[in-house]
């Protein structure tokens, strides 16, 4: 088999190229590739946190870290789920700084999508039933 010297060089310089990108792809970003490596294990410590809470769950919640700083994006229930998820996400091993950009979803009245059926209770307060079959009290 022959080898072209053509194809040597071009493999050699596509070679280079791969290995010059992959390890100084991580540096773009402002951080050396140890920090980068330490960020995501930080915000996979934080999000295993959160995940293990046993009050609340944090399913809508992401979590980005860059130089130890903390933030977390996403949507919770209730202002207590909030600073809950801040008290949590601040005692988590190599957090220097928290971010806490959740924000509180407003509470769904049912009235957003048309009603089955309107009913009445006891008290002669309009409950709308949804049509996921929940019941939902009006605001």
């Amino acid at each position: 088999m022959k080898i072209n010297l053509k194809q040597l060089v071009l493999a050699a310089c596509l070679g280079s190229s791969v290995a010059f990108t992959g390890l100084t792809g991580c540096h773009t970003e402002g951080r050396s590739a140890g920090t980068y490596i330490d960020d995501r294990m930080v915000s996979n410590r934080v999000k295993g946190a959160l995940n293990d809470n046993q009050i609340y769950k944090y399913p809508n919640v992401d979590v980005s870290s860059f130089n130890g700083t903390v933030q977390l994006n996403g949507f919770v229930a209730s202002a207590d789920q909030k600073q809950q998820a801040a008290v949590i996400a601040s005692k988590v091993d190599g957090v220097k700084q928290l971010v806490n950009n959740i924000t509180v979803q407003p509470m769904a009245t049912g009235r957003a999508n048309a009603p089955e059926r309107i009913y009445e209770n006891s008290t002669n307060a309009v409950i709308y039933q949804s049509t996921t079959n929940t019941l939902v009290q009006p605001q």
